[in-house]
């Protein structure tokens, strides 16, 4: 048996502690495993920062689910921004502005990450659910299995 390891446990479960910021947006836990983050009224750069409990580096995967995204929102710049410990380098991930539910996955390389920064429209909320964040190796693995999303932090594989 092998295990796919996800690098950060369901950032649902970690509310309402210190793991997740916001900066002009509220975020609220809704149903099992969704998030909605909601921007503040003048908002220019609404997100919700998650914080990694130690640096890593490699090659990475992150999705999420996206549900109620309008077709007519406003975006500051993309849908999440990953972050080094010293939030001196990082990748800007594009948002899709398709309407309705939108599963979205990035990969990409970085070194001591410590934070993700999940952003919602400047004029609505946006839902969040099933945030996964693993290595590449791990999420080819994974996809070799199940197209589901991933939830918590280890997910035994049976060979």
């Amino acid at each position: 048996m092998s295990r796919i390891t996800n690098l950060i446990p369901n950032p649902l479960l970690t509310f309402p502690n210190s793991a997740i910021s916001t900066y002009e947006a509220t975020v609220q836990h809704v149903d099992p495993d969704r998030m909605i983050i909601t921007p503040n009224n003048g908002a220019v750069n609404p997100y919700a920062k998650i914080r990694l409990c130690e640096p890593v580096s490699g090659d990475f995967h992150l999705n999420f689910w996206l549900f109620n995204m309008p077709e007519d929102s406003r975006w500051h710049d993309g849908i999440c921004y990953i972050d080094n410990a010293n939030q001196t380098v990082g990748r800007l991930f594009p948002h899709n502005n398709t309407a309705g539910a939108t599963f979205l996955g990035f990969d990409f390389h970085l070194d001591d990450m410590q934070f993700i920064q999940l952003k919602c429209p400047l004029n609505h909320p946006l839902q969040f659910s099933a945030i996964n964040l693993m290595t590449q190796a791990d999420w080819n693995e994974y996809k070799k299995i199940s197209q589901g999303a991933l939830y918590g932090d280890l997910m035994p594989l049976q060979n």
